[in-house]
């Protein structure tokens, strides 16, 4: 049995290393650079939709519009390495530093923080990955099909607006990191550039929280309905945004504070806390 806890033990520490290792760490902070990028062309997406352009606002339109561009194929196929870098890093977060934690509350919520985000971040590294290969993906379709699957389900209303309300109570948090400024815990100080980045941060945050409302309500109106084509993900959030009184102004404002978000994000790279 000592042998055994000896060698458990010791694998442990070397799979700790791995994703500890300065090569990972590297690949992991450029992740938050695609993230920003990502962001930063959901933004503009959105303000060429607030001028009367189609385009889809969300991560498969982001990422489609990248693969058009000159050196796309390698951006992509870039942007994927970095984000599953970064997921894989968010695993080992809820693994190893968790352990560190005494408080059982607070590991806990640690562990289930990161894992959240490794989850968001790889599902953007198979997004990136999809794209890279030659494929393409609706993020909006793909969001009424997860919807109409679930209204078909055995309580899947019930399923349905717990996941909408999962999504509002995000959608605050985001809010109130922003607010609070309580994202700054996570940087390194940055210097000179603290209160650029406090700002741009918050209006990132508050803007982000508002979109993630918004699809978290439009899924519990396509529940209520029993309508999947309601729920259709971010680009249908802000195009609902843009559909209310003084929408225009609404849709804008939302889109900077996206672009703000990206460019938060890419301060991330530099001066997050790895």
């Amino acid at each position: 049995m000592g042998n055994a806890s000896q060698k458990a033990n010791r694998a442990a520490s070397e799979a700790a290393s791995v994703s500890r290792s300065p090569a990972l760490r590297i690949l992991a902070r450029t992740g938050f650079v695609f993230i920003g990028l990502v962001h930063i062309l959901i933004g503009f997406i959105a303000l060429q939709i607030d001028r009367g352009q189609g385009g889809h606002a969300d991560q498969s339109g982001a990422i489609g519009s990248l693969a058009s561009k000159p050196g796309g194929p390698f951006m992509l196929w870039a942007g994927f390495a970095a984000c599953a870098a970064l997921a894989l890093w968010m695993v080992s977060e809820a693994v190893f530093e968790a352990r560190s934690e005494a408080d059982s509350k607070k590991k806990l919520q640690k562990a289930g923080a990161a894992v959240g985000k490794a989850v968001v971040f790889g599902f953007l590294a198979f997004t990136f990955a999809v794209f890279a290969s030659g494929g393409s993906k609706n993020s909006s379709q793909s969001a009424s099909d997860f919807t109409a699957k679930l209204l078909g389900a055995p309580a899947g209303v019930v399923l349905l607006i717990a996941v909408g309300l999962a999504i509002i109570g995000a959608g605050v948090f985001y809010v109130y990191r922003g607010l609070t400024r309580k994202f700054m815990e996570d940087l390194q100080d940055p210097g000179n550039a603290r209160t650029a980045v406090e700002w741009i941060g918050t209006i990132g945050y508050a803007a982000k929280g508002v979109v993630l409302a918004v699809v978290g309500i439009l899924i519990i109106v396509a529940a209520a309905t029993a309508d999947p084509s309601k729920s259709s993900g971010l680009d249908g959030g802000l195009k609902a945004l843009g559909s209310q009184p003084y929408g225009v102004f609404l849709l804008a404002g939302t889109a900077a504070g996206l672009v703000c978000y990206g460019v938060y994000s890419m301060a991330r790279a530099r001066y997050g806390k790895f």
